[in-house]
């Protein structure tokens, strides 16, 4: 009796882990798709790159014969075709988890507004260059995994950039959005040494960094401050939020060494009220630091030492 109830209680773990699966599979495909005709379109992440690198003050040719590391790449790696498009020889696009969903790559780039992909990045690349390549991505029809590593993208997945680096190259842009936030507290200050120690000599980097409870963004977006230090697991940092504040993302930046670090923006979420109280694990300066949004950081490699105000 006893084996016969261990195997029905494994087949009855395997049936739930099954169950996940085929419901993650079908998460992925449904959400990649609809992201392919909304936020991830491509003339979207076109539009978006070319703000940050014009914040950035980087301007004609940035891209061009470099080799680029996207954190985060998502299911469609719309930003790494974006890259591509600037003319970078090599795309490093990276996630903690295989998200890829190569049938819906192409939505994203045949669903675009092709002039404003053009009118975008036409400030950073010639015109005609850009346009040559969109029309190669265009004749592709199906962009899957070795399409796309003939076009100098590299999908690695799953990888921990806190551990391990894709490639001993040294690597000229680093790119994330919205991706940093979801590091567990622990492996913030490895990830960040590991990206400069990757830098070339002219290298920089740029990370959009969401601030909010991504459990409810919308309505509650500052409800995980209420949660006890040990009750926020490494699970629910990488899901909700890590909740480090602007302030302390200042410090950990200003303690990189071999990179000059400066915020280019900040955006703050002032018409949602805050919890009554605030853990004591959560490190702020003041209500200000708390309501903080959204920073956008650039990371610059510099071999000279950084002299201390």
């Amino acid at each position: 009796m006893k084996k016969l109830a261990n195997s029905l209680l494994n087949e009855s773990t395997k049936s739930i882990i099954r169950s996940s699966e085929i419901y993650q599979l079908l998460f992925n495909k449904i959400h990649s798709s609809k992201l392919a005709v909304a936020g991830k379109k491509l003339d979207i992440c076109a539009n978006e790159i070319a703000i940050y690198l014009l914040q950035c003050g980087k301007g004609k040719y940035v891209l061009r014969d470099k080799i680029c590391l996207e954190i985060g790449s998502g299911w469609l790696l719309t930003h790494s075709l974006v890259f591509y498009l600037l003319g970078a020889k090599k795309v490093y696009a990276t996630d903690v988890y295989p998200l890829l969903q190569t049938e819906n790559i192409f939505k994203a780039v045949c669903k675009s507004v092709h002039w404003s992909v053009l009118d975008s990045l036409s400030t950073f690349e010639d015109r005609e260059i850009i346009r040559l390549r969109l029309e190669k991505l265009l004749s592709l029809k199906q962009l899957s995994v070795e399409a796309l590593q003939d076009l100098g993208i590299e999908y690695i997945a799953p990888i921990d950039l806190s551990q391990i680096m894709p490639s001993s190259e040294k690597i000229d842009f680093i790119f994330s959005k919205s991706v940093l936030e979801h590091v567990p507290v622990d492996d913030v200050v490895p990830l960040l040494k590991n990206l400069v120690s990757s830098l070339s000599e002219d290298g920089f980097m740029f990370h959009l960094i969401h601030l909010l409870d991504h459990k409810n963004l919308n309505e509650r977006p500052f409800d995980f401050f209420v949660y006890q230090q040990a009750a926020y697991s490494i699970e629910l940092q990488s899901r909700w939020g890590n909740r480090i504040r602007r302030s302390q993302w200042a410090q950990i930046f200003s303690n990189l060494k071999d990179v000059d670090s400066k915020f280019l923006f900040e955006w703050s979420c002032k018409d949602r009220e805050l919890p009554e109280k605030i853990d004591p694990s959560i490190q702020y300066i003041d209500e200000e630091d708390l309501r903080i949004s959204h920073i956008g950081v650039l990371g610059e490699f510099t071999s000279l030492p950084k002299v201390k105000s």
